[in-house]
């Protein structure tokens, strides 16, 4: 288990930052490395909400809510050659909201012989995505 820890400071509310960040789909507009996602279950986002996803570097994978805890917290996982837990939690804070993330990372079969060079990667991305989502979300807020 490898974990990346990141925050960030949002200029908004609570409520606003979960809405907006727990719908995955949202992530088409902050996150370069997606390239689709789509909601694939009837209903609300909640708990085992799906969504089918493809990132640039990976096969599609089913991303399941597996928590979903408003306005505070939500966890998602998908399986693949490396197994994703990704935990956010929100806190309020003077002037805003901080979105705490932890990305829990398991690789699996020949993944494991190039983990070490994927993790560089995402240490990089994951920290640059919470400036992305910040100025997405606070444009947005903005409207």
């Amino acid at each position: 288990m490898t974990v990346i820890s990141n925050s960030v400071t949002i200029g908004c509310r609570p409520i606003e930052a979960f809405d907006y960040l727990s719908d995955l789909r949202n992530e088409l507009e902050w996150n370069p490395a997606i390239q689709s996602i789509k909601k694939i279950t009837d209903g609300p986002i909640g708990r085992g909400t799906q969504f089918e996803a493809k990132w640039k570097s990976s096969p599609r994978l089913v991303v399941e809510m597996i928590e979903y805890e408003p306005p505070n917290r939500w966890v998602t996982h998908n399986g693949g050659p490396i197994e994703v837990t990704v935990r956010f939690r929100l806190t309020p804070t003077e002037g805003g909201t901080t979105l705490h993330a932890d990305f829990d990372a398991v690789p699996h079969g020949w993944f494991k012989l190039i983990f070490p060079v994927f993790l560089k990667r995402m240490r990089k991305e994951e920290r640059a995505n919470m400036s992305y989502l910040r100025e997405a979300l606070e444009r947005r807020v903005s409207r």
